[in-house]
């Protein structure tokens, strides 16, 4: 994530003053796919994670193919060319029904504060597990509390720019207004880690790229905002982060039926290796208790003389 900010003063009408006319924007097509009209660049991400499964950073897999001036992503997650529609939410029946308010962060605000003025603000109903703010040694709660010191102050911040559906926002002051890292114009399909695998997440959309509803009714532009992808999330258009136990319990299904065809594979092929092995164990065993037990004998028969 890049060091450069902005700070961006949220007016009563929800409008920013950093805000212009974009040539780009997303419109949603009614039960379908997500129209991306003008030259949205269109890239790739991929969560780099720790060895305990930890998202750490985000990082860059280059620009991904799309038809210039127009292009359509799926929306129902259902399509075989993904991130790209293919029509097939016509034949399912998929409905997309547009549940999310669009003026801005909407349910309950929880705010977290500094010693030093440090603010941050989680979002509730935006928030869609990415796991950036929680790891092993710590969370995003302790460090803004313990926010005196630069180096947990800045791990905190980094935490908040990170989320990548907005839900986490931060002030330097209590009264000030909000910071957003300075995010390019463009799309990002995302990828997660998960202890079973990498999975899909849900569209990244950055740099307070418009949104409008399949009824003509406009989201408040915002920094950072993530689409569903999967076709399950409970305040569509938005992402709740609902893929993330869909494709985690098919990874471990997956992995749970790997394994029992290896069990049966094993159990119908007397030559496999797993069976040369128990063999070879079992031998050992058996070869080490004669040895004991010749040993024996043989101390008992140098007693007896």
């Amino acid at each position: 994530m890049v060091a450069c900010h902005i700070l961006v003063i949220i007016l009563t009408t929800g409008d920013t003053m950093t805000e212009q006319k974009s040539p780009f924007k997303i419109k949603i097509i009614k039960d379908g796919p997500y129209r991306v009209v003008g030259d949205v660049p269109f890239v790739k991400k991929s969560q780099h994670c720790s060895s305990y499964g930890e998202p750490l950073d985000w990082v860059d897999g280059g620009e991904l193919e799309h038809k210039a001036g127009s292009y359509l992503l799926c929306r129902c997650g259902k399509s075989k060319n993904m991130p790209y529609c293919d029509n097939i939410h016509i034949d399912s029946g998929w409905v997309g029904d547009e549940i999310a308010i669009t003026d801005g962060p909407f349910g309950r605000d929880l705010n977290y504060y500094g010693p030093t003025g440090l603010t941050v603000t989680k979002h509730v109903r935006l928030c869609m597990n990415s796991g950036f703010c929680v790891l092993k040694d710590t969370d995003f709660t302790e460090l803004t509390e313990k926010s005196g010191d630069p180096v947990k102050k800045a791990r905190a911040i980094k935490m908040v720019e990170d989320c990548p559906s907005g839900s986490l926002t931060y002030k330097l002051e209590r009264s000030g207004p909000d910071v957003e890292p300075d995010l390019p114009m463009e799309i990002a399909d995302t990828y997660e880690c998960t202890q079973y695998g990498e999975i899909r997440g849900p569209l990244w959309v950055m740099g307070y790229i418009p949104i409008e509803r399949a009824d003509g009714e406009e989201f408040i532009p915002r920094n950072r905002v993530t689409l569903c992808s999967c076709g399950h999330s409970r305040i569509k258009p938005l992402c709740d982060g609902t893929h993330r136990p869909l494709q985690e319990n098919a990874l471990r299904r997956k992995q749970r039926e790997e394994r029992g065809s290896q069990r049966l594979q094993q159990a119908q092929d007397p030559g496999s290796d797993s069976e040369q092995g128990e063999a070879k164990r079992l031998s050992d065993r058996v070869s080490s208790a004669l040895k004991r037990l010749r040993d024996s004998f043989n101390k008992d028969q140098d007693q007896q003389s």
